[in-house]
């Protein structure tokens, strides 16, 4: 071979293992950049999985704390529970370390509470003995939340149907002929709530629909109607009143009137008894004759504590109810998760 031939050859050997190098080079960056991506992503998803377990251990903490503070303040001082339920305002505790230190992990846990009896059990629907009566009130009730009558009406029928054991749909409601017709079919649960959202499953039930309900309407354990605690209703849940001074034949305005009036003039005290409310004048003046005071109280025995846990752009929220009795205290009753 000439020189030049040789010369030649050497430059494409050196070309070569320079574009082999390159090629070697780009490839393990390539694996670098994809080893520290998981790296990354691993570390990112155990800080996740830390920070999610500390909110569950928060969640639970806060379930204790509702208990223990119940037990000693909220069993045996019912106007000052009564008074934290009116003021709305959460009891908030911050969390994480805080300080100086800007990257301590740092968050809030919000206590909201509320008076479980403060609604209308949908549940009694399913007592026999009573379900006529119910179901009127009911039909009462969504007058007062200003649907129409003939929707307030088979809203009624539907919610009925629904919860009662039996599969006769009543006049405007819904049972299984309804619902299997339906993509995907499914059955009515003919059984008691579990939860007031199962609402959403009953024919009619829209999601603006279903929002105007929510705040009125719960899904209590038993087939008794709530005995409303007069001394904890906000002023806009007066139509938990007005269907207990709303007579048969009577004007719903009136009763819907004297009910907004029984909570403007409550004593910041609060009422000493029901007895003491249906004698104020406006509430005699209906005639009554003690109709519906039997479903009324000035104290509660169940307390709905909504608790929701911040941290590290994660949030939890839990819903716990918990009964209150002298004796007792109080009792755990259910906890789920809320969204």
């Amino acid at each position: 071979m000439s020189a030049g031939g040789q010369i030649k050859s050497r430059k494409n050997e050196r070309g070569a293992v320079l574009l082999t190098t390159l090629l070697l080079m780009t490839v393990m960056a390539a694996l670098a950049v994809a080893i520290m991506d998981d790296i990354r992503f691993a570390v990112k998803r155990a800080a996740g999985v830390q920070v999610a377990e500390q909110l569950d251990w928060y969640l639970r903490g806060a379930e204790e704390f509702s208990k223990n503070w119940l037990q000693t303040n909220g069993a045996d001082n019912q106007t000052g529970l009564a008074q934290i339920v009116l003021a709305r305002d959460p009891i908030v505790f911050p969390l994480g370390e805080g300080g100086e230190d800007q990257d301590a992990e740092s968050g809030d846990m919000y206590l909201r509470i509320s008076d479980g009896r403060n609604c209308f059990n949908v549940n009694q629907l399913a007592n026999d003995k009573t379900k006529k009566i119910t179901r009127l009130q009911l039909t009462k009730l969504l007058a007062f939340l200003k649907f129409d009558t003939v929707q307030a009406e088979n809203l009624a029928a539907s919610i009925t149907d629904w919860i009662d054991g039996d599969v006769i749909p009543e006049p405007g409601g819904a049972e299984d002929l309804t619902y299997t017709n339906k993509k995907p079919p499914y059955h009515a649960a003919n059984t008691l709530m579990i939860d007031i959202t199962e609402l959403r499953a009953i024919e009619g039930v829209t999601e603006d629909i279903y929002v105007r309900l929510q705040p009125f309407l719960c899904a209590v354990n038993n087939k008794k109607g709530n005995k409303i605690n007069l001394n904890s209703l906000h002023k806009e849940q007066w139509p938990l009143l007005a269907i207990l001074l709303a007579r048969e034949g009577g004007e719903d305005e009136e009763a819907a009137m004297v009910a907004q009036a029984v909570i403007a003039q409550r004593p910041l005290g609060g009422y000493e008894s029901p007895q003491a409310v249906w004698a104020i004048p406006v509430v005699k003046a209906l005639e009554l004759k003690g109709a519906g005071q039997d479903m009324a109280a000035v104290e509660t025995d169940l307390v709905n504590i909504e608790i929701i846990v911040r941290m590290d752009m994660q949030t939890r929220r839990q819903r716990a109810s918990f009964s209150l009795s002298g004796e007792a205290g109080a009792a755990l009753l259910s906890r789920r998760e809320a969204y």
